[in-house]
């Protein structure tokens, strides 16, 4: 099934909603546009936590071709559980929340596809985007990759891992909160 993902705008995120109403999230995906699945998936809180963590077994992309350097093995894909064996735990951990993402609008569009796929809703309160949030506080107009926006501020970058991402974006997102404060 393809789902289509041009999605409206994603804010950026004011750092005081960056709270205990709020997750940040991480997918790491397979597929291209319409094709889009997720394979890995983890939330984080306000504290640093990793409240979940997945790998997710592709349905549709299941011939995708993993390159020499990928950060996946073939046998921990074919060993994850399906999206709709986590997707209870997903739907109970968004609802209600504010979803920050380090790339909101693609990790929007790659939950909104899997949950399409599987005419699953979502009952998030919104998303907010880290990334435009530094874009404004580093007063740079390019859209930063994690780990150049991490560099920024002498942290360690992600690893395109989504745990790792999550609390990269954790780290980023206080080191952001410490310098507007200043």
């Amino acid at each position: 099934m393809y789902f289509n993902t041009k999605q409206l705008y994603t804010p950026a995120l004011a750092i005081y909603e960056f709270n205990e109403r709020s997750l940040i999230v991480d997918t790491e995906t397979v597929g291209a546009g319409g094709t889009t699945e997720i394979i890995e998936i983890a939330f984080g809180d306000a504290k640093g936590e990793i409240v979940f963590q997945s790998l997710v077994r592709p349905v549709f992309n299941t011939r995708t071709r993993l390159p020499k350097e990928s950060r996946f093995e073939r046998e921990e894909l074919e060993a994850a559980p399906y999206w709709t064996d986590i997707w209870p735990q997903v739907r109970e951990l968004v609802r209600n929340r504010l979803l920050i993402a380090y790339n909101a609008g693609f990790d929007r569009r790659a939950l909104a596809a899997s949950c399409s796929r599987h005419n699953h809703q979502t009952e998030e309160r919104g998303w907010r985007c880290a990334m435009q949030l530094v874009k404004q506080v580093a007063g740079v107009k390019k859209s930063l990759p994690l780990a150049e926006a991490c560099a920024l501020y002498g942290l360690p970058g992600g690893t395109h891992r989504a745990a790792a991402d999550v609390r990269a974006t954790y780290n980023l997102l206080n080191a952001l909160k410490n310098s507007i404060r200043d």
